[in-house]
């Protein structure tokens, strides 16, 4: 019973040594503030307006994802995201509501430790009013100010247009485009156009404002 017992509390101690290295205790608490909206650390607690966000027939099949069947995968993709913390809430300002998801990726096309890339997606709801152009600007600069990042990188389906205007807006360079990106789950075969913005840029520009 002793020897079970040490067993027992061995394997608990080492879960909470992954969790750690997860990031589950680190005190990573993201919270960028625009003027109508702000960026926050996922919750589960988002979970109703983050299934009405995911099950937008207009939003995933923009980005590339399929759009949510059910409360279930909705659950199982946000923990997901929760675990990860590459993935923030992009919310009402006024009301703390979920209206879509951006993410910063420690990975990247180029092959450069200090690289990142850049993802986003917005309630069909709010389109066409800024709010995603406010979104990636605040990433764009907490990427830079508060991470070692040196260049990001960010995409779309080469279709989609409305990122396109959000990704030239927020200063980006247009690097060109890889043909036959990738099958989506729907069987369609996408081209993707990339972009990419350094520190250095963004810190002239800065200046330049």
């Amino acid at each position: 019973m002793l020897t079970y017992g040490i067993k027992v509390v061995t394997r608990i101690i080492f879960a909470l040594r992954f969790l750690k290295l997860k990031g589950f205790f680190d005190g990573d608490i993201m919270k960028l503030v625009g003027e109508r909206i702000a960026i926050r650390n996922l919750k589960l607690s988002d979970i109703d307006a983050y299934y009405i966000y995911g099950s937008d027939q207009l939003v995933g099949p923009q980005a590339g994802w399929k759009p949510f069947p059910n409360l279930n995968v909705a659950k199982n993709v946000l923990s997901g995201h929760i675990v990860n913390k590459e993935t923030f809430a992009i919310v009402n300002k006024q009301n703390d509501y979920l209206i879509g998801t951006i993410s910063l990726y420690n990975t990247a096309l180029r092959k450069y430790n200090k690289a990142k890339s850049l993802g986003f997606s917005l309630s069909s709801k709010y389109w066409n009013k800024g709010i995603m152009t406010e979104a990636v600007k605040l990433m764009i600069e907490y990427a830079f100010t508060k991470t070692d990042c040196e260049i990001l990188e960010v995409g779309h389906h080469s279709d989609n247009y409305a990122s396109k205007r959000v990704i030239e807006k927020c200063g980006f360079n247009y690097d060109g485009r890889l043909n036959c990106y990738k099958r989506l789950y729907d069987g369609r075969l996408i081209d993707a156009d990339f972009y990419s913005l350094t520190k250095e840029e963004f810190e002239r520009k800065r200046l330049d404002e």
